[in-house]
């Protein structure tokens, strides 16, 4: 396998160094708090993205980052108000973003991503401006978004440290193509009755993972609890664990469950957006945070 190849990034708006660290990048003292709308251009490209400032932020403590990417055919606006994460960002003081993809989709193949340009700019430019804690920057998405979030997850693996997929997946070009420089711990919700997104692409993605984290073979699973019988469909939770440097993968399988975002439509047993950052903020680019 081979690692996706990405082309040089030209932000014409700031001097942006390509690195993964951010000890020569000094956060701005004074910043808006809330949601705001902000452009960066990119290899020419004006891109957009929604960023969520927590109330408590303060720029002497370094925030965790959780990037949510949109569905094919949706946008940063629909995907800010769907999964909310802006109100648990307050509750658990992370700084969320929402990035917009050209067209309303995200590039998921192939090397020289534009796409994978744009975050790794947009991060850079999180780091100028906010105290970002670059040892927990987190990605996931929703479908398309989820796709790209697994795109991430291979080709931007030294500053992505864990990833969540909801109804998104990776096929196998993808996954012949995957090979991150790290462990990464891994979250997949997915509906066994999804008509856009087979359920079927699951088996390989997890295979794939847990061979790369060298996860137990046999997963722990358990059984959601069905507090909502009327949405036809139920959870289980499997973990895999006690993978290299404590990394995990999990999976919520939705059994009749299709191409929705659990909470907010379908499956009411479970919010998506919760069980997301549950996960996630247990992982840093080191592996699990004890």
């Amino acid at each position: 396998m081979r690692k996706v190849k990405r082309s040089s990034v030209l932000v014409t708006t700031l001097l942006i160094m390509a690195c993964s660290t951010s000890d020569n990048i000094q956060p701005d003292p004074e910043v808006p708090k809330g949601k705001e709308i902000k452009q960066l251009v990119v290899n020419g490209t004006t891109r957009e993205y929604i960023v969520y400032v927590p109330e408590n932020y303060s720029p002497t403590t370094p925030l965790p980052v959780l990037l949510s990417f949109h569905g094919l055919s949706s946008n940063m606006e629909f995907n800010y108000g769907y999964t909310k994460f802006n109100e648990i960002a307050e509750e658990e003081n992370f700084i969320v973003v929402h990035p917009n993809g050209i067209d309303n989709k995200w590039v998921v193949y192939g090397s020289n991503n534009p796409d994978i340009d744009f975050t790794e700019a947009l991060l850079t430019d999180l780091q100028k401006e906010y105290n970002i804690d670059t040892n927990r920057i987190y990605s996931t998405g929703m479908s398309d978004g989820g796709f790209f979030s697994f795109s991430l997850a291979c080709g931007l693996s030294e500053r992505i440290a864990a990833v969540a997929s909801v109804t998104g997946s990776m096929y196998q070009p993808s996954i012949n193509n995957c090979s991150p420089s790290r462990p990464i711990s891994i979250l997949q919700i997915h509906g066994t009755e999804d008509p856009i997104v087979v359920y079927s692409s699951v088996a390989a993605l997890l295979d794939f993972w847990n061979s790369h984290n060298n996860t137990d073979n046999i997963p722990i699973v358990s059984n959601i609890t069905d507090v909502d019988p009327d949405d036809g469909s139920t959870v289980e939770r499997f973990e895999y664990v006690n993978g290299d440097s404590g990394v995990e993968v999990h999976h919520l399988k939705i059994t009749g469950g299709g191409h929705q975002w659990p909470g907010y439509k379908g499956n009411m047993d479970i919010n998506a957006s919760l069980e997301v950052w549950n996960f996630v903020k247990a992982f840093g680019l080191d592996g699990k945070i004890e």
